[in-house]
């Protein structure tokens, strides 16, 4: 996933991370046996230029390319969102939102 945010002086946007989807390990630190194909990362926290944490959370299946997006803002989901990739090596979905504090953030899942 990448996260860019709208830098407000110039307009443009500003590479703010990129979270690699690891697969997801139950609470043994193992992966799920009945679930291989899912990739994810669960609420890892991203510091904006203002202070602001967002934590967020992501599952991805390999398998039909079905992808959950939650991103919080403390105990406030910002975004919920629930879809499907068109292709592996697409750069969807695009989601762009408002933080509490007024900070424009784009969350893009790529190849």
């Amino acid at each position: 996933m990448y996260l860019q945010y709208g830098e407000e002086l110039s307009g443009e946007w500003k590479s703010l991370c990129e979270i690699e989807l690891k697969p997801l390990l139950n609470v043994n630190r193992r992966p799920y046996p009945e679930a291989q194909n899912l990739l994810g990362i669960h609420l890892a926290p991203v510091r904006l230029p203002n202070g602001e944490v967002l934590n967020v959370d992501i599952t991805y299946s390999t398998e039909n390319r079905g992808i959950s997006i939650t991103i919080l803002s403390g105990d406030t989901t910002l975004i919920q969102v629930g879809g499907f990739k068109r292709q592996e090596t697409s750069y969807d979905p695009n989601v762009i939102f408002i933080t509490p504090n007024g900070i424009h953030v784009s969350a893009m899942v790529g190849a």
